[in-house]
């Protein structure tokens, strides 16, 4: 059965500068990712309160009550995770990060240090091209689903759009992957979150709950009320130290870029880094005096970008641990520096879990390909044209006896002169045959290649898919409608923020594998 790591250097699309951070590189990341550190810096915080009310959690269980209560009143700290309030929660790490916050909260509890899991949905952003899409694997490769809207002239904050009616369209595109007994209930609790006129910051969120269960998840919504007080005292505390932020920032992009790394966002001192919305509609802040005074009155509201939003996170919070994607960990490569700007102690930055999530037919398929796991998520090379032994073998004779029967020809003349035609007769018959025969052994030999390319592109379908591992365009709704509550037990299990590479979570262990029918389309 296939199961392991795949390592980082071995897992597509990973920003070098999350790789460095990996294996150590205290000039931008000063804190390594362990729970030694999560713990040191757990203990510093506590005792700071947040800045906002235990209300402004939104909490589903008893315990995660207790636990707003607790991060309002200083008696905790935050571990962190957040994502877009993407189509059916978006992809499969967004739930991921939940599980791995979860997980280190609790960890960090077991240690003696409070802790609460808190999950940042983006229902401020306005990327509509991103979050109203979704995939699901078809027979030969994934068929992209898109909702109408979704492009990038959306201004508006996505929180409050409702969906659309073409959400129905799209649940029901994934209704042949319902395998599971429980399929049936899984795709109609999504249907119900994800229905039309249902904003989408509220079928995230509610989705969300739904899939973490009992475990004490906290929600915070940038959106809300208590939030957009919060964010207005910090826009305007950076905008009083307006000088201190863009030079924070001005400088950490020429260290990035004299030590010969990429910085992630470009530093553009006409851009400072918010944005304003105002009339509904969210744009980048370029005239900050006119932010300033229309935030100041309540005619507009601020919102974070990629650099500022980690800071004001531990702005509200007392956050130990912010769990993180590879591109997240890149951009805080630069969002690190304006801690000290403000103040704050900066969190210990973790993984998120990576997953490879493999169920009985892609792991017979990859046994019959003899693909070895480290190497699952790497495009398989082409084929060459399939060679037959066989083949060369009669072309061989079929030269042989042409010439030989050629050879023939002047002697038998000579005996009978009618014997030379009896003999062309025979050897075009040969000659037929052994190309007939020919023939039959390249179509079965490219019948058999065929087989083995159908197999390659539905393994690739389901484990990377347009060269994209799975977890990163898949929603959580394709491994749940194929393997039930199962899959989400695993990915809970799995979820535990390695430093080592992606983990190969394996599905339906107790179902026979039909290496024909990789479980797409």
């Amino acid at each position: 059965m296939l199961s392991g790591t795949i390592p980082f250097d071995l897992y597509p699309g990973l920003s070098p500068l999350f790789l460095e951070f990996l294996r150590g590189l205290p000039e931008f990341y000063p804190d390594r990712p362990t729970p030694e550190a999560a713990i040191v810096r757990g203990r510093s915080l506590l005792g700071g309160r947040a800045r906002i009310p235990a209300e402004a959690f939104r909490s589903r269980v008893a315990g995660a009550r207790a636990l707003a209560a607790d991060l309002a009143a200083g008696r905790a700290v935050a571990v962190l995770a957040g994502h877009q309030v993407g189509l059916f929660t978006g992809p499969l790490f967004t739930i991921t990060k939940a599980f791995d916050a979860i997980r280190v909260a609790r960890q960090l509890r077991e240690a003696g240090v409070p802790a609460a899991p808190v999950f940042w949905a983006l229902t401020d952003d306005h990327d509509l091209a991103e979050i109203a899409c979704t995939a699901r694997p078809d027979r030969d490769e994934p068929q992209i689903l898109i909702l109408e809207g979704a492009d990038r002239s959306n201004r508006r904050p996505v929180g409050a759009i409702p969906l659309p009616e073409k959400t129905r369209e799209i649940v029901e595109a994934f209704r042949p992957d319902a395998r599971s007994p429980e399929a049936g209930e899984i795709l109609e609790a999504f249907a119900g979150r994800y229905a039309p006129g249902v904003p989408y910051g509220e079928a995230f969120i509610e989705t969300l709950f739904d899939l973490v269960g009992d475990e004490p998840l906290l929600v915070l919504d940038p959106g809300s009320e208590p939030l957009r007080v919060a964010a207005a005292d910090f826009f305007l505390q950076a905008a009083s130290r307006q000088r201190e932020v863009r030079e924070a920032l001005r400088e950490v992009t020429l260290r990035l870029e004299r030590s010969g790394r990429e910085a992630p966002a470009a530093f553009r001192p006409e851009i400072f880094p918010f944005f304003r919305v105002e009339e509904g509609e969210r744009r980048r802040i370029e005239d900050l005096d006119r932010s300033v005074q229309a935030i100041s009155s309540g005619v507009a509201w601020a919102s974070t970008d990629v650099l500022t939003r980690p800071v004001f996170k531990s702005f509200l919070l007392p956050a130990a641990v912010s769990v993180l994607g590879a591109a997240e960990i890149a951009y805080h490569a630069q969002a690190l520096a304006l801690y000290p700007v403000f103040g704050l102690e900066r969190p210990v930055l973790f993984p998120r879990s990576h997953l490879v999530l493999v169920g009985p037919p892609e792991r017979r398929v990859a046994e019959i390909l003899g693909i070895e796991p480290s190497r699952l998520l790497q495009p398989l090379p082409p084929r060459p044209a399939p060679e037959v032994p066989e083949a060369r073998v009669l072309s061989g004779l079929a030269s042989d006896v042409e010439a030989k029967m050629s050879g023939l020809e002047p002697g038998l003349r000579n005996l009978d002169p009618s014997l030379a035609g009896a003999l062309e007769t025979a050897r075009r018959k040969v000659s037929y045959q052994l190309e007939q025969l020919g023939e039959r052994i390249q179509k079965a030999a490219e019948r058999k290649d065929e087989t083995a390319s159908k197999r390659r592109r539905k393994l690739e379908t389901m484990l990377l898919p347009g060269g994209v591992p799975a977890e990163r365009l898949y929603p959580p709704l394709v491994p749940l409608l194929a393997y039930g509550r199962e899959a989400l037990a695993a990915i809970r299990e799995a979820a535990a923020c390695s430093t080592e590479g992606a983990r190969i979570v394996a599905l339906g262990a107790d179902r026979p594998a039909q290496a024909e029918s990789v479980h797409a389309g």
